[in-house]
């Protein structure tokens, strides 16, 4: 089997999204990227990032990454080119915020993501997106449902990338929990009269959730980035405390789903209103109580 193929068996193995042996597949990306496969490093490059099979690494990641630039892979060169000087504690400090409400807790980020890395999560969300779900009452999974409207692009080993993985390092650090903690990120996408209806983040205890409530944990945190500005209305509107917020582009909006002790707040019952105009794209980024499995 050539080093193509090679790759591609591993891509499969990825795509399959069960429980792989993540150690085998680190050291047969890197080896393939070793072996001068433009593709099998920029995979190896986010890995590294990840910490996927591997000790986590920010200068493997980049070294990999500028490999994959060199040898004229266009992905790598645009992530080189977006990502500029690659200082590691100015990507993945904490940002300041503002207050909202103290209870329940909602906060401000201002400026959080600049114009180029918002223009670049819609670029790499748009060929991505899908009807999105809800947590069905009755069986407990994800499913289609009249509440939710939108679309959406959810990023696994495969669709990651290192801006991707420094965006989620800085959520992180500015809500103080370990990236692992982290779900899989997602892209929305509102089409004018698109929404998601009222509706809460955490998971309430119920037959159907408690055994992923135990095993991966309660979703304690929200995290919202607005990537767009160019709508009207599409406000995230907390219904019963009667407020409405619309970060402008790049800005963040967090709030925590649960009380102090831990049981969930249903004061932040909210909804994703409907653009009346223009289309909204917005980073949704879930926090666990639990370490979550790698990518």
């Amino acid at each position: 089997m050539n080093a193509e193929a090679r790759f591609q068996s591993i891509v499969k193995l990825l795509r399959a999204d069960g429980r792989i042996n993540e150690e085998y597949v680190a050291e047969q990306v890197e080896t393939l990227a070793r072996d001068e496969l433009a593709e099998a490093a920029v995979l190896a490059a986010t890995i590294a990032g990840i910490g996927y099979g591997r000790d986590q690494s920010w200068s493997d990641a980049f070294a990999w990454l500028t490999r994959a630039a060199n040898a004229g892979d266009a992905h790598a060169q645009a992530q080189m080119n977006l990502l500029g000087d690659f200082d590691i504690e100015a990507w993945t400090s904490a940002c300041s915020s503002a207050e909202v409400s103290h209870s329940p807790r909602i906060g401000l980020v201002d400026d959080f993501l600049d114009q180029g890395l918002c223009a670049w999560l819609i670029a790499r969300a748009t060929p991505m997106q899908t009807p999105s779900l809800v947590y069905d009452p009755i069986s407990g999974r994800p499913a289609q449902d009249d509440v939710r409207s939108n679309t959406t692009a959810t990023f696994g080993v495969l669709d990651l990338d290192l801006p991707l993985l420094l965006i989620r390092e800085r959520i992180a650090s500015t809500m103080g929990v370990p990236v692992s903690h982290l779900e899989r990120t997602s892209v929305f996408r509102y089409l004018p009269g698109q929404t998601f209806g009222p509706h809460f983040d955490f998971l309430m205890p119920s037959p159907q959730l408690n055994a992923e409530i135990a095993e991966l944990g309660q979703r304690p945190l929200t995290f919202l980035v607005y990537l767009n500005d160019a709508f009207e209305a599409g406000e995230t509107h907390f219904l019963r405390l009667d407020r409405k917020l619309k970060p402008p582009r790049g800005g963040a909006l967090f709030f925590r789903n649960v009380d102090d002790a831990g049981a969930p707040d249903e004061r932040t019952e909210h909804e994703g209103a409907p653009p009346t105009s223009g289309e909204k794209w917005l980073l949704s980024q879930f926090i666990r109580d639990k370490a979550q499995l790698p990518g």
